[in-house]
């Protein structure tokens, strides 16, 4: 004789459902990355003007109006330091 399986209740398969939504949610959430320190401007030699084309509104590390994603406190558009890193032209 061959048991037969019990078909699915319509209870059983939505708590699967949510059980797997979650799982899903949870596993392509982003962690809660705390921010990386700033370097300090004496560090990277940072100065109010440009270095030839060196500029900093010329860096991908560059945020307007006046902040930079690796440096700390306000930076001038004009100024540059020695991380610089020209924004790639596509």
């Amino acid at each position: 004789m061959i048991a037969r399986s019990a078909p699915f209740c319509r209870r059983a398969v939505l708590q699967y459902a949510l059980i797997a939504g979650c799982g899903a949610a949870i596993c392509g959430a982003s962690p809660n990355v705390a921010a990386a320190p700033k370097i300090s401007k004496k560090a990277v030699a940072y100065q109010d003007q440009p270095d030839g084309e060196k500029r900093c509104e010329k860096c991908a590390q560059f945020q307007p109006p006046d902040a930079c994603k690796m440096v700390e406190g306000p930076i001038s558009p004009q100024g540059s330091c020695r991380i610089f890193v020209p924004i790639r032209q596509s």
